[in-house]
């Protein structure tokens, strides 16, 4: 069973931003917060093989997420051609999420072809017709975004999640937007409730127009989910199950000055980003100010320039990094909020 390297990360499931572009001008996403440094680019399919060879994605790839800090992944030109490749080694599941917009059928139908039953694709849809979508989701396109539900349906037996942020404007439609994802043939329904927000920061003010009511809106320092299975197809549970090397690494998991650090649980994913750094997660590499020491840390893991299993067994993982001094180390991974469910969920 793939589990770790020498390393203490856990290296069986990489959460990629294969694409730092978007089509979509979302108001609370880093792309419009802190454009200054946004830098637009994408990996490509050389850069697959050169760091996850077939040897490497034998001894530890379980899962790939496909999802960006700044990007979505269906804009990246070898998006198909990569997940062909890592399939074409094992098995690995797939998760891409998306917003769906603007894609022609036909490459909707391509993705389907490379994608079985073990993946999934969460398509992001806040509101139940374009001009709702686009309250939030500014640039989206609605019938586009039903056009690749259909037919990824139609042409692949992979889950399909309609992932809805609770805003002040979807609040009393969740469950017209449950029935639509149903009548599209989606195996679920996904409300995440966020913490950015004027009641949690400040500087979105104190008559926030996206700020739903409180019980939607998220209790700890991270998003939580809840989903609601729609059971369209008569899927078994099991394909929902939790991958076992998650549990056994969250069972020996150790505290260590106050923090269980997921990185070294798994569940959600070492991150890559659009320009080919390793981070332990996607909140380090969030471009805010807080994170600026980790602007410096990155260029050492540089996977354009050393290999991903040389980056994974460096020896600042299980050494420097060990403080978990960082304020995403200290919120996300407190010790006291990393039970069962928080280390096994995405």
């Amino acid at each position: 069973m793939a589990t770790r390297g020498a390393t203490v990360l856990a290296t069986w499931h990489f959460h990629i931003e294969i694409s730092s572009k978007c089509t979509l001008r979302c108001p609370r996403c880093a792309r419009q917060e802190v454009p200054e440094t946004l830098v637009n680019t994408e990996l490509d399919l050389a850069f697959f093989e050169r760091n996850f060879s077939p040897e490497f994605v034998q001894q530890h790839v379980e899962k790939i997420t496909f999802c960006g800090d700044d990007g979505d992944p269906i804009y990246a030109h070898d998006l198909i051609p990569v997940i062909r490749y890592i399939k074409g080694i094992k098995p690995v599941e797939i998760v891409i999420v998306t917003n769906g917009s603007h894609k022609k059928v036909q490459w909707w139908q391509e993705l389907g072809s490379v994608l079985t039953e073990q993946d999934t694709v969460h398509f992001s849809i806040d509101g139940w017709d374009n001009d709702s979508n686009n309250l939030y989701r500014v640039n989206s396109d609605f019938d586009s975004i039903e056009q690749g539900v259909k037919a990824l349906r139609s042409n692949s037996k992979c889950r399909l999640i309609w992932a809805a942020i609770a805003f002040q404007f979807n609040q009393d439609h969740l469950y017209d937007m449950i029935s639509q994802a149903q009548s599209w043939g989606m195996d679920g329904f996904q409300t995440t409730k966020s913490t950015k927000f004027g009641k949690i920061y400040p500087a979105y003010g104190g008559a926030d127009p996206l700020q739903p009511a409180d019980q939607y809106i998220s209790n700890s320092h991270r998003f939580e989910r809840e989903t609601v299975l729609l059971d369209v197809r008569g899927l078994n549970n099991h394909v929902w199950k939790t991958h076992p090397v998650n549990i056994e690494l969250y069972k020996n998991i150790k505290e260590i000055n106050g923090v269980k650090p997921l990185c070294e649980i798994g569940n959600k994913g070492l991150y890559i980003d659009a320009q080919g750094r390793l981070f332990p997660c996607c909140w380090v590499a969030n471009r805010y100010q807080h994170n600026s020491e980790w602007k410096a840390i990155a260029t050492k893991f540089d996977l354009h320039r050393r290999s991903l299993a040389d980056a994974v067994n460096d020896a600042f993982w299980s050494t420097d990094f060990q403080t978990f001094g960082w304020q995403e180390c200290q919120t996300k991974c407190a010790a006291s909020r990393v039970d069962e469910k928080y280390a096994t969920e995405w």
